[in-house]
């Protein structure tokens, strides 16, 4: 008997709870959009398609960006900066350079990349598409995106793909271009 007044009071206490609790949530059929997004994420967007403006040689490798070689031989060290705090990417290539300032002896290059959640940054990889001795080019991809917050996980608004080359040559001088 106990048993069957037991599942009486689970009943009546169900069908109570159920009457007083608020309406289960439903997915709005608005679709976010950019307007969505905060003022840091669109100014991060905004900064990402102005393209790679922070490019710099490093310092302290004593080569500058020039085209003209400070000495026979060396190493050096450059990178382009695309973005802003909230989302970027990096490549950097170091090579050396000798033979009097006309051969490329070696070159590397890597990236680097963060992001402040809900945006994200894919690094795709950074290749040597072509080598002489003479000159290194090197090509990374980068993919971003911003996205808007929802109880059902982040609706992602933007994304864009972009791509950075690199030319490293003999002299110790370097050029960019997207």
């Amino acid at each position: 008997m106990k048993i069957r007044s037991s599942l009486g009071s689970i009943a009546a206490l169900t069908i109570a709870a159920s009457l007083f609790m608020p309406a289960v949530a439903q997915a709005s059929t608005e679709n976010p959009g950019t307007d969505d997004l905060t003022s840091q994420q669109q100014e991060a967007i905004a900064a990402w398609e102005a393209g790679a403006s922070n490019t710099t040689s490093v310092p302290g490798l004593g080569v500058s960006k020039s085209a003209v070689a400070r000495a026979s031989s060396g190493t050096s060290s450059m990178k382009l900066y695309r973005g802003s705090w909230v989302m970027w990417a990096e490549e950097r290539v170091n090579f050396g350079w000798g033979s009097g300032g006309t051969t490329v002896t070696w070159s590397e290059a890597y990236q680097a990349s963060g992001q402040v959640a809900p945006n994200w940054v894919k690094r795709n990889g950074t290749k040597k598409v072509y080598s002489s001795s003479a000159r290194h080019d090197w090509r990374g991809g980068y993919t971003v995106g911003a996205s808007v917050p929802t109880p059902w996980g982040g609706v992602n608004v933007y994304n864009a793909s972009s791509s950075a080359f690199s030319r490293v040559v003999g002299t110790g001088s370097w050029q960019k271009w997207e």
